[in-house]
């Protein structure tokens, strides 16, 4: 049995090592080697060829890399970055993200020039300048910085620049800036001690964040901190814990844009990459990426990336992309791109796709597609397809509805599901007027909304045959079984109020039909059919006593007692199309 165990334990020990060594790999695809042998191709076939080798993609714009210029390359043994660069004339940076090398142009080069000196208790005082290295101007806002300390600071016009840094091994200042190659330097090489580096990476959309370019991002981050993000783009790292008081005065300084927390606490606001774990924010939080799992502020939370699990804010959360969870605001949420889960707001909720259930005090917009269950006080607003559960107060309005959509009036270019409402205005649905006849109103008209799978029917009748004139009005729905274009059956249900002798009368009766319908034109149809009444008095009004004395005389009779009768009746009538 032990030696079993300890097989399988070198089995597993074996497989953890190629993984490790697989991941090593794929992170460090630019320092590995190739053999290459093409003869005029286009440089965009060679870095697929290179690509298949290393079992990675290359991922570029063509309208900034141009890769039609066809050459010839013979490589025995060269790295990957030396094939780029004999490719490319150095005219092109790369950087390596999991499983892609990122080529972007760099028409510039810079050069450092630092100065140290030790202090006491391992801290270094680095200083010196930065250079074009074409023209030896010096560069004003370029970003040096030391990735494991998370020291960094910004040239001043004269492009000096001072790090006050800690370390107990080697340093590596790194120096980036907006349309120039990236370059760093290392210090104390001779010192045997090491410590940890940090594991960075690249996320372009982290470089493409909207966060910083929300109102509340111009409002609060510095300019060194804007330019922090041009010149390091969409380099991120992760940090177990950073406090802030604002944007500006937080534990990681101006690296704070490129710094992912798994707790973040932000006193008045803050400002990070990334949230994975918590972050709680007294008046506002501002992140460039992705946050999960639990993001909570007074005020509001911007995201840059997707959200993941719990976002609370007092009045507003805004998600550039995805969120996946619950989202609440005190007035409204702002989601960019998809919903997957719950959104409440005391206003307002907007979102591009909805898969999720959205609850708004006064109206819902989804700007394309809504897939999932919205509820408004007011409105639902989809900008394309509707195939969910629309329920609001008012009026419900997409371009298609597919699903139930229940309002006062539901409004759609298209209507290939259930409205339910007094109106359902559609360009392919119904929109019909009635006149017609039955055994308690000698004169109705009705006015039918929806398509043939759910129809509503307002109506409203007068009787001037008997001594005492009385009016109805009624609401219903209906469906229509089609048989063929001249022939179709009508089954509805309806609940109508008869009135006599003032409004204050309460005589309901509700009635269940069948009625054929036969087209005969275009504009034009006939029906007729049978239904079964239920009478309600639910008081005792003048004018009761003539319709019920009406009622008494219908043939066929059902007596439930003294308030509640049954009987079969008809309607006949013709349709206006």
């Amino acid at each position: 049995m032990e030696k079993k165990l300890s097989i399988l334990f070198y089995i597993m020990l074996v497989l953890a090592g190629c993984l490790l060594i697989t991941n090593a790999l794929a992170q460090d695809n630019l320092n590995r080697t190739v053999a290459l042998n093409v003869k005029q191709k286009k440089i965009a076939e060679i870095l697929t060829i290179i690509g298949e080798k290393g079992k990675f993609y290359f991922s570029y714009s063509n309208d900034v890399i141009k890769t039609d210029s066809v050459v010839s390359i013979v490589s025995s043994g060269q790295t990957i970055k030396n094939l780029l660069d004999e490719l490319f004339h150095g005219r092109v940076d790369y950087k390596e993200s999991p499983g892609y090398i990122i080529l972007r142009p760099t028409p510039y080069r810079l050069t450092l020039v630092p100065d140290t000196l030790a202090g006491p208790g391992n801290v270094y005082y680095i200083s010196g300048y930065v250079y074009d290295d074409i023209t030896g101007k010096k560069l004003y806002n370029a970003s040096v910085y030391e990735k494991n300390s998370l020291e960094s600071t910004l040239t001043d016009q004269n492009g000096y620049f001072q790090l006050k840094i800690k370390a107990n091994g080697m340093i590596t200042l790194n120096v980036s800036k907006e349309l120039y190659r990236d370059t760093s330097i290392n210090f104390l090489n001779n010192v045997n001690v090491s410590i940890k580096s940090r594991e960075y990476y690249y996320s372009a959309d982290a470089a493409n964040s909207k966060s910083d370019r929300s109102w509340l991002g111009r409002m609060f981050l510095s300019s060194g901190q804007k330019i922090q993000n041009l010149n390091l783009g969409g380099y991120l790292s992760t940090v177990p814990v950073q406090t802030s008081l604002l944007p500006s005065l937080g534990s990681h300084g101006m690296m704070s844009g490129q710094i992912v927390n798994n707790f973040s606490l932000n006193i008045l606001g803050g400002y990070n990459g990334g949230v994975n774990g918590v972050e709680l924010g007294g008046l506002f939080n501002i992140n460039k990426q992705e946050v999960k799992y639990v993001q909570a502020a007074g005020l509001f939370n911007i995201v840059g990336g997707n959200s993941k699990g719990v976002q609370l804010a007092g009045i507003n959360n805004n998600d550039q992309k995805n969120i996946e969870g619950i989202q609440a605001a005190g007035i409204y949420n702002m989601v960019k791109d998809s919903l997957k889960g719950v959104q409440l707001a005391g206003i307002f909720n907007h979102v591009s796709n909805s898969k999720g259930i959205q609850a708004a005090g006064i109206y819902n917009y989804t700007r394309k597609n809504n897939k999932g269950f919205s509820i408004a006080g007011i409105a639902n607003v989809t900008g394309n397809e509707a195939s969910g559960i629309q329920v609001a107060g008012i009026f419900n309005k997409a371009r298609v509805i597919k699903g139930v959509s229940f309002a006062m009036v539901n409004i759609a270019d298209t209507l290939d599901g259930y409205g339910i409402g007094l109106l359902n205005i559609s360009r392919n649905g119904y929109a019909k007027i009635e006149v017609y006849s039955n055994e308690i109103t000698t004169t109705n008209i009705a006015f039918k909304s929806g398509n043939a799978k759910l129809y509503s029917i307002i109506s409203s009748g007068v009787n001037f045959t008997d001594k005492h004139v009385y009016y109805s009005t009624g609401f219903g729905l209906g469906h229509d079984f089609i048989f063929n274009n001249n022939m179709s059956l009508s089954a509805e249900g309806s609940t109508h109020l008869l009135l006599a002798k003032g409004w204050k009368n309460q005589n309901q009766i509700n009635r269940v039909s069948a009625l054929l319908n036969f087209r005969a034109g275009s504009k034009v149809s006939f029906f007729a059919g049978p239904s079964f009444n239920v009478y309600t008095n639910y008081g005792n009004h003048p004018g009761d006593s003539d319709i019920q004395q009406l009622i008494k005389n219908k043939p066929g009779l059902i007596d439930w007692g003294n308030r509640t009768k049954g009987w079969i009746g008809w309607s006949a009538g013709i349709t206006i199309l």
